[in-house]
């Protein structure tokens, strides 16, 4: 009899499960462009910001200026486009997390985000920080930057 029970429970599951799948697959193909636009803002933003500071850079070289207090303005300018990617990031993982928990789904996906999201932030600051060097009052700045 138990065996029975297994056999028609795992056939009233089957379609449970591919509910599920499918709620999974309109997740992420509902949230990945909406991540994937805040990640085309991060590196646009990031972008313009370093040719800006590379063009501030290259002028007070040439007119013999220390480079140094650049480097603190330019700082605090990536410090504000972080915090607004930052935010912009988790709005809209808040937004996923209320809706798979809604739909009662593991939070496998938004975790995946997450992690996805936090390990190209730290990859892009220490691709910034290879690129600068500091010598006294000067600093040295390369642009090899995607």
């Amino acid at each position: 009899m138990s065996k029975y029970l297994l056999v028609f429970f795992s056939v009233l599951l089957l379609p449970l499960q591919t509910v599920l799948g499918q709620e999974q697959n309109y997740l992420e193909e509902k949230y990945l462009p909406q991540f994937q636009e805040i990640e085309h803002l991060a590196v646009t933003s990031l972008n313009e910001l370093i040719n800006e500071a590379y063009i501030e850079y290259e002028r007070k070289k040439e007119n013999g200026e220390h480079t140094l207090p650049i480097l603190f303005s330019y700082i605090e300018k990536g410090k504000k486009i972080e915090r607004d990617i930052d935010l912009a990031f988790q709005s809209l993982l808040t937004e996923m997390k209320t809706e798979i928990k809604a739909k009662g789904l593991q939070e496998d996906i938004a975790i995946r985000y997450e992690q996805q999201y936090l390990k190209s932030k730290r990859k892009n600051k220490l691709n910034i920080l290879k690129n600068i060097t500091i010598d006294g009052p000067t600093i040295h700045l390369e642009k090899k930057f995607n």
